[in-house]
């Protein structure tokens, strides 16, 4: 997990929601993403962290959809700007 992404974690979750949300984006792995780039893992848990709005049941949801395919959680944030 890169630093901006628990920064991120930080900013959005309290200590208690925080080790969920690290587990739950932890257990999507490199063979989920597209040439199991670590730059398109970044992009899915920038994704998911943004479309969950601090919402733990959201990072579930939304980290489930990302194993299924992650360029939809990818869309789904960007349509969300």
């Amino acid at each position: 997990m890169t630093e901006k992404i628990l920064s991120l974690i930080r900013q959005d979750f309290n200590n208690e929601q925080r080790q969920l949300v690290v587990n739950e984006l932890s257990s999507i792995g490199l063979k989920h993403v597209m040439a199991e780039s670590t730059e398109n893992l970044e992009s899915t848990h920038v994704a998911i962290l943004k479309l969950a709005k601090g919402n733990v049941d959201a990072v579930v949801r939304y980290t489930k959809s990302a194993k299924a395919d992650f360029r939809d959680v990818i869309m789904w944030a960007a349509d969300d700007d």
